[in-house]
């Protein structure tokens, strides 16, 4: 992705737990996942990293693709996917894939995307493009899970500032309509913002 060298990052040996990897799938998304009403069908996690999400999404009824722009970050994730566990129990390699595609020309047509520490490490000139992108990715019907992270008022980045206004005012002329809206409890929490703030949402949005 422009503006940030994301392979020499994960090249220079990104370990679990640093950075931006939180060694796991975020409780509250982990949560929603189990409520078991989430689409089925084919499922999009763009900026997958390790493959966390793409594992806890992963079913007999969930066929998921995680894309990297990095290609150390998808043997990172093929590594993972290789012995873990999908949502359903079963190996994740049988219903899990990562390709390494640019998202702004990425094709394809999803069930149901989940964006988590993505939209924030997009430069703001391009979020009208990855709302677009959105429309065009996912299935009339289909659904967009958007983890709002960081939350904050600053500038620079990434990850750049999120807050929920500014995911409404992309997502809402993008042809989407909100079905939810949740403040992650602080024991949810999967990692604090590099400048310290605190706090995320877990917004679900359904593609008209």
């Amino acid at each position: 992705m422009p503006g940030h060298d994301w392979e020499s990052m994960w090249a220079a040996g990104l370990e679990p737990g640093q950075a931006f990897d939180a060694s796991r799938v975020e409780p509250a998304f982990l949560d929603l996942i189990m409520t078991g009403t989430l689409p089925k069908g084919d499922a999009l996690v763009p900026g997958c990293g390790r493959g966390y999400a793409v594992a806890a999404l992963g079913s007999a009824e969930r066929k998921v693709t995680g894309l990297e722009i990095s290609a150390t970050a998808k043997a990172a994730a093929d590594t993972y996917l290789s012995t873990a566990k999908a949502g359903d129990g079963s190996a994740a390699s049988e219903h899990c894939t990562v390709v390494v595609d640019d998202f702004f020309t990425h094709t394809g047509r999803y069930d149901l995307v989940y964006d988590c520490t993505f939209l924030c490490a997009i430069p703001p000139s391009r979020r009208e493009e990855w709302a677009a992108q959105m429309s065009k990715l996912i299935k009339p019907g289909g659904e967009i899970v958007s983890l709002v992270f960081p939350l904050g008022d600053y500038e620079g980045g990434p990850p750049f500032a999120l807050s929920t206004t500014i995911v409404e005012d992309l997502l809402l002329p993008a042809g989407f309509e909100r079905v939810s809206l949740t403040k992650v409890p602080e024991e949810k929490l999967a990692r604090t913002a590099p400048r310290g703030e605190r706090g995320e949402y877990l917004y679900r949005w359904k593609r008209l």
